[in-house]
């Protein structure tokens, strides 16, 4: 089948020998229809920033992508609670351990599988380990099962990944009404955020990033109280003695840490949300002002579990995913995709399987 593999650092192809998923008995094989590019994880992979943990150990050739959505085509034997022809968010990939390839998350491979996890734990509630299923243990366990509406198109529900993100990292970070908060990004994440802050009531919301057509762009859809070109102006000079009780760092950078730090209140907390670089992750905390915090959150946090609300936005308008991608391209296209967005030619790259 299908997938998109960086073959080695900076080098990234549309191959066509990933072998297909072989289903067990509570597995559905589903046919990956869209998969959005991610600016930070995926273009770290790219470039081989993107750190090791022991949540994920890949080596080249590895086959990127986690925000993908399908159809489920096939049902393994045992399946009971998902049918043909459902359409699931975040499929499962099904890289063979030991082979050509490993997975940087897969999903940008042309099948995937989705787990019926309802008629698992009916049958075998504590199912022992293995190969495919470390995702299905723990209390992320539901949301393999994520079935959304025909109502939503694939093109758009690849969006809902970030959504789902975004809308559970302002809960992880404690944002509460009445808050002043400043996000430095301006990019899709930091759309998002702003868009998801609406629900919060803060008292205001403030942008930091460096291209005018991108904050441009944030201020038209979601309407932040400021918005600051750090190219341009100094950030302190703006702000003055404005201060923060959140500081959301939606790129991943310790000079962003270090720089939002001092726009905190007393107490405040500095949330790093973007994934921050290999080898460029020490922070060295007498460079903090004291009295405040750090709130580490590269891997997202129960952001499934918001499933049925992000749904509900799509669904009533209060989310227009549309208005997040500009581009729409072809997998056989990926290595273009990936260097618009390394060119910042384009704000958000969907890619698409026949």
């Amino acid at each position: 089948m299908r997938a998109v593999a960086v073959m080695e650092p900076n080098k990234v192809e549309m191959v066509t020998d990933l072998p297909m998923p072989v289903l067990g008995d509570y597995q559905c094989l589903v046919k990956v229809k869209a998969c959005g590019i991610c600016s930070s994880t995926d273009l770290k992979i790219v470039h081989h920033q993107h750190p090791e943990s022991d949540f994920m150990k890949f080596t080249y050739p590895t086959i990127l992508g986690h925000e993908a959505v399908g159809e489920i085509v096939e049902l393994g034997p045992k399946v009971k609670y998902l049918k043909v022809g459902d359409r699931v968010v975040s499929p499962l990939p099904s890289i063979p351990r030991g082979g050509k390839y490993t997975s940087s998350y897969g999903q940008m491979s042309e099948y995937c599988t989705a787990m019926d996890i309802k008629a698992m734990k009916e049958d075998n509630p504590t199912p022992e380990p293995g190969p495919g299923m470390f995702f299905a243990m723990g209390d992320e366990i539901d949301f393999l099962t994520k079935v959304f509406p025909k109502e939503i198109d694939f093109v758009d529900a690849a969006m809902m990944l970030t959504f789902k993100e975004n809308y559970s990292a302002l809960i992880n970070f404690g944002v509460k009404e009445g808050m002043d908060i400043l996000i430095y990004g301006d990019g899709s994440i930091c759309l998002g955020l702003t868009l998801q802050l609406k629900a919060y009531k803060v008292n205001s919301v403030t942008v930091i990033g460096h291209h005018d057509d991108r904050l441009e762009k944030i201020a038209s859809l979601s309407h932040p109280d400021l918005t600051i070109n750090s190219h341009k102006q100094d950030p302190a000079e703006v702000l003055k003695d404005k201060k923060f009780d959140i500081v959301i760092d939606a790129a991943g950078s310790t000079e962003i840490i270090y720089a939002g730090a001092r726009f905190l209140k007393p107490c405040g907390k500095v949330c790093v949300y973007g994934v921050l670089a290999e080898g460029k992750s020490t922070i060295d905390l007498y460079k903090l002002p004291n009295n405040v915090g750090v709130h580490i959150m590269s891997y997202p946090y129960r952001e499934h579990r918001t499933q049925d609300v992000i749904v509900k936005q799509m669904l009533d308008g209060t989310i227009d995913a549309k208005v997040f991608y500009d581009a729409v391209m072809p997998v056989e296209q990926c290595a273009e995709a990936i260097s618009k967005l390394e060119k910042r030619e384009v704000f958000k790259v969907i890619l698409t399987w026949d």
